[in-house]
């Protein structure tokens, strides 16, 4: 009998909801902690047997867990701000060796499409973010009183509209400017409804555009781009079809000879995507929220 539980059919961006024998996978570490009362996980990934046990890069993910924090008094928002800043600080330091510090070159990448709204977090990230490039060419002695990272910020657009792959636009402006990292900012795919507008994940391993909802565009890494990458990414959407299986899951259902049939169904095109009922609010806080953290880390808030 084949149940439920065999069936792989589960679209996730997020480490934290990766299926992994926690207690027997190879090369794969979890923690645990609080910070202010917002609960943080990380799983680092080794290289081979790591990455064949989590099904991802190696690297380390870090998932913060804060649901609807546009709706947190300011002293409570301003603490996850100063933890956001301080976790991408740290997977800066990871993946490029370089401590966050005056007049380090960082371009930030809001991926997606603008025009959609669950899809537009990384370009409204990137509008929240203040760039002080032009500041260190033109007003030099203002630029070193400020004691800021040279920021430059981008969202390339989507294919779709541009007609131009977001990897050939980073890789562009990669090789004429030469930042010592890139900060991608992208909306991601959870596996469950509860993830959304709660969960933030941070990677110093880049990512595939796309990936989580079966549309993969070419990655965004250190191998690819020349450059190490770190992402920060926002749950905006579930798939119909994993919601389906999680609950057949849940209620204990085992699907026996129908698996086969349901699996067609599901990927014949009627599966569609779940986004929240105030995914504009999502869309829109979680992305002043990241720009926050941003503008924090590289000394320009």
């Amino acid at each position: 009998m084949q149940n439920v539980e065999s069936i792989s059919y589960r679209r996730t961006d997020l480490a934290v909801e990766a299926e992994i024998d926690r207690e027997n996978a190879k090369g794969v570490h979890f923690d645990e902690y609080e910070r202010d009362s917002v609960p943080v996980s990380v799983m680092t990934v080794d290289e081979g047997d790591g990455e064949r046990a989590a099904g991802r890069p190696a690297g380390t993910y870090v998932t913060v867990t804060a649901k609807k924090p546009w709706l947190w008094d300011d002293d409570r928002r301003d603490n996850l701000v100063t933890l956001l800043s301080d976790l991408i600080s740290d997977a800066v330091t990871s993946s490029s060796g370089e401590k966050i510090r005056p007049d380090l070159p960082i371009l930030i990448c809001g991926l997606g499409n603008r025009a959609m709204t669950a899809d537009a977090v990384g370009p409204k990230t990137a509008d929240g973010v203040t760039v002080t490039s032009q500041l260190a060419e033109e007003r030099r002695d203002l630029y070193d009183a400020l004691g800021c990272c040279r920021v430059s910020a981008t969202a390339p657009g989507v294919a779709a509209a541009t007609g131009i792959d977001a990897a050939d636009v980073v890789r562009g402006i990669t090789e004429t400017i030469r930042p010592a990292v890139i900060i991608l900012i992208d909306a991601l795919a959870a596996r469950s409804c509860s993830r959304l507008a709660s969960t933030i994940q941070i990677a110093d391993s880049g990512i595939s555009p796309g990936s989580g909802i079966g549309n993969r565009r070419r990655a965004l890494t250190k191998a690819s781009l020349g450059t190490p990458v770190v992402t920060v990414g926002v749950p905006t959407i579930v798939d119909s079809s994993t919601l389906v299986y999680d609950a057949l899951e849940a209620g204990g259902v085992s699907l026996g000879s129908d698996a086969d049939e349901l699996r067609r169904v599901l990927e014949e095109g009627r599966s569609f995507f779940v986004t929240p009922n105030d995914s504009d609010v999502v869309t829109e806080e979680m992305a002043r929220l990241i720009s926050d953290a941003l503008n924090r880390m590289c000394g320009t808030d």
